[in-house]
């Protein structure tokens, strides 16, 4: 542990407003004490201790790691070729998203920062539509014509494109087939992912 993240430790722990969940976690007797006295120390408890760490190691880390995925997937972008996208449908945070996905038979993001990515995807790309806990659930071919409306309301908050041929699969593909077809680890909580050998993908669920 670095001398810069225990001094800022000691400053950080009346900024704690945002919601929270809990988990719990195995430790060592040894861990435990040591944890135990860094709290009694700061005068906080272990939990928040644990939650900067992640906070400042392996969610920084996270991020940066999906920021140099975004810029790589971004210069092929513009290739006259046809691309292959992993779309998240955002189910784990609202289930309507995910529905209107489906029963629209569209590609679509919803909120600022993301909603505006779903115009890298051109007109005869391959979208996958990803269900968080379940797999690839639909696919389609993107027409090309990004459309607007509204979220909950707020006008212009969601941006989709229709998807052609979509197919709405009767046996999700999970994420570990996923891994073993492409041969790689992919990044499903992204937004929008770009799939490098992406027709391996579709060949193999077009022979399922």
């Amino acid at each position: 542990m670095s001398n810069d993240f225990i001094n800022s430790r000691t400053q950080a722990y009346n900024q704690r407003n945002q919601d929270k969940t809990t988990l719990s976690l195995r430790l060592s007797i040894k861990e435990d004490l040591i944890l135990q006295e860094l709290a009694d120390a700061w005068e906080t408890t272990r939990q928040d201790i644990i939650h900067d760490l992640i906070s400042e190691y392996i969610i920084k880390a996270w991020d940066s790691q999906r920021a140099n995925d975004q810029n790589q997937q971004e210069k092929t972008d513009h290739s006259t070729a046809t691309n292959y996208f992993l779309l998240n449908t955002n189910s784990a945070n609202d289930i309507d998203d995910h529905h209107f996905m489906i029963n629209n038979q569209v590609a679509a993001a919803f909120e600022d920062g993301y909603k505006e990515k779903i115009g890298r995807i051109k007109k005869g790309d391959y979208v996958f539509l990803y269900a968080s806990g379940q797999g690839i659930v639909a696919y389609g071919q993107a027409c090309g014509n990004v459309e607007k409306t509204h979220h909950y309301g707020v006008d212009n908050k969601t941006f989709f494109q229709k998807l052609d041929g979509f197919v709405n699969l009767d046996k999700p593909i999970k994420a570990k087939e996923v891994k073993s077809v492409l041969g790689y680890s992919f990044p499903f909580a992204q937004t929008l992912s770009q799939i490098a050998d992406g027709e391996k993908l579709l060949e193999h669920i077009q022979k399922r």
